[in-house]
């Protein structure tokens, strides 16, 4: 049987993570909308923009996997806590 101050807490935990992800997210679309629409006005910044995307991308690859498996083991810990019921 899962602790139930436990769980509240394993789940507050999660909201919160949730919460603050989801207000990273908004201000990084509205950020890369503005500057895509700078930056790509011609093709040459347009190469030079996906350019250094890739470079980008390639850069946090790994702390994207990091954070990823950190979500994952969350997700199983959470899981191995017992059946929720309703």
């Amino acid at each position: 049987m899962p602790n139930p101050k436990e769980l509240s807490d394993s789940l507050a935990l999660a909201v919160e993570h949730i919460r603050a992800l989801h207000g990273i997210l908004a201000a990084l679309t509205i950020d890369v909308s503005a500057q895509r629409k700078i930056v790509l006005n011609s093709p040459k910044t347009s190469r030079r923009y996906r350019h250094a995307l890739a470079i980008e991308a390639e850069k946090v690859k790994p702390l994207v996997a990091i954070a990823m498996e950190a979500y994952d083991k969350e997700i199983l810990r959470l899981k191995s806590l017992g059946q929720w019921r309703n």
